[in-house]
């Protein structure tokens, strides 16, 4: 499952933690599954999106 963000008027996603709710912009015109570190434990929030963010499937679809 990916957490999709919504994204505003200025072209960023607007990322909330899915643990203390905190935000952030995220400029990424490609897409609005983000998953980012947050500072309330130091681990990617949310989790479901870590593998597909980070572990590069995301880049891997792109070259399709």
């Amino acid at each position: 499952m990916l957490v999709l963000y919504p994204r505003l008027s200025n072209g960023n996603v607007l990322w909330t933690c899915d643990k203390c709710n905190d935000t952030a912009e995220v400029s990424c015109t490609d897409t609005n599954a983000i998953a980012l570190v947050c500072m309330c434990d130091t681990k990617v929030h949310p989790e479901c999106n870590r593998k597909w963010y980070y572990e590069g499937l995301f880049n891997s679809r792109l070259r399709r």
